[in-house]
């Protein structure tokens, strides 16, 4: 009687002690994706005879980089894989191929690696969801776009791909050459350094504080957004009044100096770095090296965590964003902090 006793009073304890550590803060925002499109590729997982097959056909592959409960994710499935005129350009020029970040399933990639989605997720050095990669018959990385992406983006992306026009323009001047209206100014915030911009830092010659670089242009409408929406937030001033922050026209010849110590122009600084967005935000440490970047739509959830992850230094022992948002996200809810993934 005294052991099952005992044993009653351990199943107890156990119990309280894992009831008292579950977290008590509301998990909003996330949205599953019952069904991806059946028009994606049927395909084994082996990316070479993906590529090999995509190439017969005069087709380009895209790799659709997903996880579950991503919001943005359901967004692009919901909204962009289910209009009619996208469907038909995708369906014509491209082999979809979906990766789960997280999966177990195996696959071989193209250099004949045996791997599993999350191994190869790593080894793409995936950082967001969704991610779409676009790949020439080699496996060669042709245009990485990092976050959801609006139907008409994508429209111009599908074309830069499918008509090769990478191999005589790079994306960004293409883009630039879409746009109508080039002139009109910025908006204005008092959070962003005047110029000129001499960004030089180094090891041998660190900086104060991280950089927090901003590229824009003018008549944007997600550049507005940002500023209505994002800048005006309590913690995104507290974030970035921790940081050096400066703004480029990423259509103009301003002249600076990168981090690097390199000098360019606002536009061609711009290309160099392959972005695909406007506005980006690309963070850089104390010593010139990029960190990472907010080169897609996000919300303030995920903006502020882009923050964080740099201010506090995570990004030295976590190298994965996606695992130091979960982590960041359980231990908020442990608190009683409601997380609100699509805020």
């Amino acid at each position: 009687m005294r052991i099952l006793f005992a044993s009653f009073l351990l199943l107890l304890s156990t119990y309280n002690f894992a009831h008292e550590h579950e977290p008590s803060g509301d998990y909003l925002g996330a949205k599953i994706v019952d069904e991806l499109p059946n028009w994606f590729k049927a395909t084994f997982m082996d990316f070479s005879e993906d590529l090999e097959e995509a190439a017969d056909e005069g087709k380009h592959v895209m790799i659709y980089f997903h996880q579950d409960g991503c919001p943005y994710c359901a967004k692009l499935v919901q909204d962009n894989f289910h209009d009619k005129k996208l469907v038909a350009k995708l369906q014509k020029n491209f082999d979809t191929i979906e990766t789960n970040m997280w999966g177990d399933r195996e696959l071989v990639d193209w250099q004949g690696n045996e791997l599993t989605e999350k191994e190869f997720s790593t080894q793409m050095k995936i950082q967001f969801t969704p991610t779409l990669v676009f790949l020439n018959p080699k496996g060669e990385t042709l245009l990485r776009l990092n976050g959801y992406q609006s139907i008409e983006k994508m429209h111009a992306t599908l074309d830069y791909i499918a008509n090769k026009t990478y191999l005589k323009q790079t994306y960004a001047s293409y883009l630039n050459n879409l746009k109508k209206n080039k002139t009109g100014t910025l908006n204005a915030h008092p959070i962003f350094e005047s110029g000129p911009h001499m960004l030089a830092r180094s090891q041998t010659m660190p900086a104060e504080k991280y950089l927090a670089v901003f590229f824009e242009e003018p008549n944007c409408k997600s550049c507005d957004n940002l500023h209505k929406e994002l800048m005006p937030l309590k913690d995104t001033q507290d974030y970035l009044s921790q940081m050096q922050v400066v703004r480029f026209n990423a259509l103009s010849d301003e002249k600076l100096i990168t981090p690097a110590g390199k000098q360019t122009t606002a536009k061609d600084w711009y290309d160099e770095l392959n972005l695909t967005y406007k506005p980006a935000i690309v963070f850089f440490d104390k010593t010139g090296e990029e960190i990472i970047r907010r080169d897609a739509f996000f919300k303030a959830y995920h903006t502020h965590g882009i923050m964080t992850y740099v201010l506090s230094g995570a990004y030295k022992t976590q190298p994965n964003f996606q695992r130091y948002l979960e982590d960041k996200s359980d231990k908020l809810r442990e608190q009683g902090i409601t997380v609100d993934l699509w805020k």
